[in-house]
């Protein structure tokens, strides 16, 4: 299959050097903290213009993973960076809805959207119109999609980046932070610019347009509250007896409890290799040894979690001694069997996957894309896994919609799906 987009090798826009940019192009940085500043800079946005958008987060030191600093950019309006703490009402968010209905008409350039949109939603704040630069970076088939080795490819620069990690829950904020904030807005734009240029050129603007509608409908809500949150636990994989996972949710539910009072993120208290290695020794002793043992395990000899000490022994001493009915199993997959075992268990399945998988692999690289970005494992594999499915081209396409498989991924797969599983 020859693909019938343009040639496009030799006319991206590539700078040919590059310049460290070090300030914010608006000098001192407006930092929005308070009503009257947030009404100014409403009034001041074309509604009709696009504007860059980012957050800061500091997951890494805090429970929550709300935006601690939102930054803007327009021509309009310049640079703003609006601290939604200081906005905050009771409920510990600040209400930006009016700010939101002021946006309504404006696309959103925001670089790698996916990670922000959830803490935007969380005070409010859902684009209409998204313009993604990293994602559209993936769709020209770029290797470096951050935001530094972007703008250097299209604009020359090089951003003065220090900050990424800090803990941007911290006040006041350092003013060399906020210069590091107002720099990943202030050339979103002419990237956004740039990028689409390049989309255009490709052909690719149709696909983008949809996987940026994707991203606003998967990623611009908060999350729902999951009580089987627990089985996230990095490494719970090795725990296989149902004490050993009763003792790991009890650890992880006094955890959490502790890390929500005090807003500290969780790994902080206790990380997740001590969680589980404490599961795995204590889940052979007695009530009465565990008290005495449980103190000297990694993990729990700092001061904080020494203070927990008795909340520590209790969730252990309520597994060990809960009925086994009440302790949780070893989660079985819901969902579609990973292809490695298809081989054992569905041999009809596994030759699908050993034609369609090359196929789309192949297909990707014809149209200068990441195969991921064509079309996940885990969505193929939903696809081609029922043993009842219709191979033909109507058929594929059925099952990628109910799979979400985006229009445009659809047109490009389901014919050369047709041929490979014919």
């Amino acid at each position: 299959m020859e693909s019938d987009l343009p040639d496009v090798t030799a006319k991206l826009n590539v700078a040919t050097d590059s310049r460290l940019i070090t300030a914010a192009r608006d000098g001192d940085v407006c930092v929005i903290a308070d009503r009257f500043a947030l009404d100014q800079f409403i009034s001041e946005i074309d509604p009709t213009a696009p504007i860059a958008v980012d957050a800061e987060r500091a997951q890494s030191f805090r429970y929550s993973s709300k935006a601690y600093l939102i930054q803007f950019n327009q021509t309009a309006c310049g640079t703003r960076l609006l601290d939604p703490i200081a906005l905050a009402n009771a409920t510990g968010l600040a209400d930006l809805s009016e700010l939101n209905t002021a946006l309504a008409g404006c696309e959103w350039v925001i670089h790698a959207a996916s990670q922000d949109l959830p803490c935007l939603a969380e005070v409010g704040l859902v684009p209409q119109h998204l313009f993604d630069t990293e994602l559209a970076g993936r769709l020209l088939g770029f290797s470096k999609v951050a935001l530094s080795p972007m703008l250097t490819h299209y604009l020359g620069i090089q951003l003065a980046k220090a900050h990424s990690a800090d803990d941007w829950s911290a006040r006041p904020l350092p003013e060399s932070w906020l210069t590091y904030a107002a720099l990943d807005v202030d050339f979103l734009l002419e990237l956004r610019d740039a990028v689409a240029n390049d989309l255009a050129i490709a052909g690719k603007t149709a696909w983008a347009d949809q996987e940026f509608a994707n991203e606003i409908a998967r990623f611009a809500t908060t999350p729902d509250d999951d009580p089987e949150r627990w089985r996230n636990v990095k490494g719970l994989g090795h725990l296989r007896q149902p004490r050993q996972l009763g003792i790991a949710r009890n650890l992880w539910h006094v955890r959490d409890d502790l890390a929500q009072r005090l807003d500290v993120f969780p790994g902080r208290i206790l990380p997740d290799a001590a969680l589980v290695e404490a599961a795995a020794n204590l889940s052979h002793l007695t009530p009465q040894q565990v008290s005495s043992t449980i103190n000297t395990l990694t993990g729990f000899t700092g001061p904080l979690a020494k203070r927990q000490r008795r909340a520590w022994a209790g969730a252990v001493i309520t597994a060990l001694n809960a009925d086994a009915s009440q302790l949780p199993r070893r989660q079985r997959s819901q969902g579609t069997p990973p292809p490695r075992v298809w081989a054992h268990i569905n041999k009809s399945a596994a030759r699908r996957w050993e034609k369609a998988r090359p196929a789309v692999i192949a297909l990707a690289e014809e149209y200068g894309l990441p195969p991921e970005n064509l079309m996940t494992v885990a969505t193929l594999a939903d696809i081609v896994w029922p043993d009842d499915l219709d191979i033909s081209e109507s058929g594929l396409r059925l099952a990628m919609a109910q799979a979400n498989v985006r229009p445009w991924q659809q047109d490009l797969a389901a014919p050369v799906l047709v041929t490979a599983l014919a």
